[in-house]
């Protein structure tokens, strides 16, 4: 099974990071809603459910972009500066220091550009639906997180073999989706 699905992300990297991203993404979302709201019931209809998961995989072909920019952009930064970068024989270390270069710069260039992908998005879903949409409330802590915490997180997902990366990044945007909707009931019951 594991041979599969390392198999399919390698011969079709971006549908793989469309389809995780699809599930994964829609699924952290609606169970926030659900964590924030404290209700049991499925908070979407069916076509806010297909738009929102439509959007997910998009986001994941973008996110894979982003990779592959930053560790291409990474790569040319360290030759035109004469660093030497690791080769798969290289010791943790110096595999965490490029991936924490890899991270930095994907999260602070190329970061932003994703989040405001990403509401504009969720704006014209609402839209398109007849509802109001969220606006821009919020933007300027979500782009703070690419500091405290997707730079850390990335860290971690460049010191893994490339083919799994966007699944961890799928993995990580739906846990964060569930701890953002326990985070905002904490803070209102409190």
């Amino acid at each position: 099974m594991w041979t599969t699905y390392v198999t399919f992300c390698k011969t079709h990297m971006y549908l793989a990071a469309f389809v995780q991203f699809l599930v994964l993404g829609t699924v952290g979302e609606v169970l926030s809603v659900m964590m924030r709201t404290g209700s049991r019931r499925y908070p979407f209809t069916a076509a806010k459910t297909a738009l929102k998961a439509v959007g997910w995989g998009l986001l994941g072909i973008y996110i894979k972009a982003m990779f592959l920019t930053a560790g291409a952009g990474t790569a040319a930064l360290a030759a035109s500066l004469a660093l030497p970068l690791p080769g798969p024989e290289a010791g943790f270390g110096t595999r965490l220091l490029l991936a924490l270069g890899t991270s930095t710069l994907m999260n602070v260039m190329l970061g932003p550009s994703m989040m405001l992908i990403h509401r504009i998005e969720d704006n014209a879903i609402d839209r398109a639906l007849g509802h109001s949409g969220i606006g821009w409330t919020g933007l300027d802590k979500s782009m703070a997180t690419l500091i405290w915490l997707w730079i850390p997180l990335h860290t971690f997902t460049f010191t893994q073999a490339p083919e799994v990366r966007i699944g961890i990044a799928a993995v990580l945007s739906m846990v964060l989706g569930i701890v953002m909707g326990w985070t905002a009931r904490s803070r209102a019951k409190g």
